[in-house]
């Protein structure tokens, strides 16, 4: 295969049909097969010369190996592109009542989920509004942003009261989208539980529980040197003891004087 074949193909590369991706692969099928100019044999059967029935295989070929084996079934008795691409767009773009119903509940009930990105969500919105779209039912710009509005938890709502003074005119699906994922960044970055632990994770500074103190004179646990009753003796200590007092109770003297003061 030659460089030029290699780059070509690599340039093509699209994600597999399957029953939930219909109108991504549809969109990106027909662009592909446009710009390699055989988007034709799909519009229309192609004609006697042996050049068209090879382009016309090529076509075929195109549609057929960005198929998932779960869906493949549809066209195995395909001879054309055009055969092809019909079948999976009369299996796909069922444009009855019920299909209808289960696209709109199904939107109308998408949740963020734990864990879940944004990105991910806003695609899962998208991905559904294209559906009803592509059956003759689309959803008006700003119910598409609303029912993204609802589909947020309540730590979001502060986006949507920040929201409720703007024009109507401005409430568009593009501008919700951008102001969550800005929003879902804002919170990552102030959230001090999350951040905390990434500080401790990556320093390696974990809170460890300090050990007793142990005295270098005598080699006990539970004091320190300054203070070992076999190196001072019990008097020395006490008369310690007694100033640490006397300190403290002319401190706290000062502190009611200041009070009497203030007062």
């Amino acid at each position: 295969m030659s460089s030029a074949t290699s780059v070509s193909t690599n340039l093509y590369q699209v994600d597999k049909l399957t029953n939930n991706n219909f109108t991504t692969w549809k969109f990106r099928v027909e662009m592909v097969l446009k710009a390699r100019k055989l988007w034709k044999y799909v519009e229309t059967e192609a004609g006697a010369t042996v050049k068209e029935k090879e382009e016309e295989q090529e076509a075929l070929s195109q549609i057929a190996l960005t198929v998932s084996d779960g869906v493949i079934g549809h066209i195995r008795n395909a001879k054309t592109a055009r055969q092809a691409w019909l079948k999976i767009c009369s299996v796909f773009e069922q444009k009855g009542l019920s299909s209808q119903v289960f696209l709109l509940r199904k939107l109308l009930n998408v949740k963020l989920d734990d864990g879940e990105s944004m990105q991910s969500h806003i695609n899962k919105i998208r991905e559904l509004s294209d559906q009803l779209e592509a059956i003759g039912d689309p959803v008006r710009d700003r119910q598409l942003a609303i029912i993204t509005l609802c589909s947020l938890p309540e730590r979001f709502n502060s986006v949507v009261t920040s929201l409720e003074s703007r024009p109507p005119e401005d409430i568009t699906f593009d501008m919700i989208a951008g102001r969550l994922l800005a929003e879902e960044e804002r919170q990552k970055e102030s959230d001090p539980g999350t951040r905390s632990g990434e500080s401790a994770f990556y320093s390696g500074r974990f809170p460890r529980k300090r050990p007793p103190p142990k005295c270098t004179w005598c080699g006990r646990v539970g004091h320190m040197e300054k203070s070992c009753f076999d190196k001072h003796g019990r008097s020395f200590v006490d008369d310690t003891d007694d100033k640490k007092r006397g300190s403290n109770e002319a401190l706290v003297g000062v502190s009611q004087v200041s009070e009497e003061l203030m007062f």
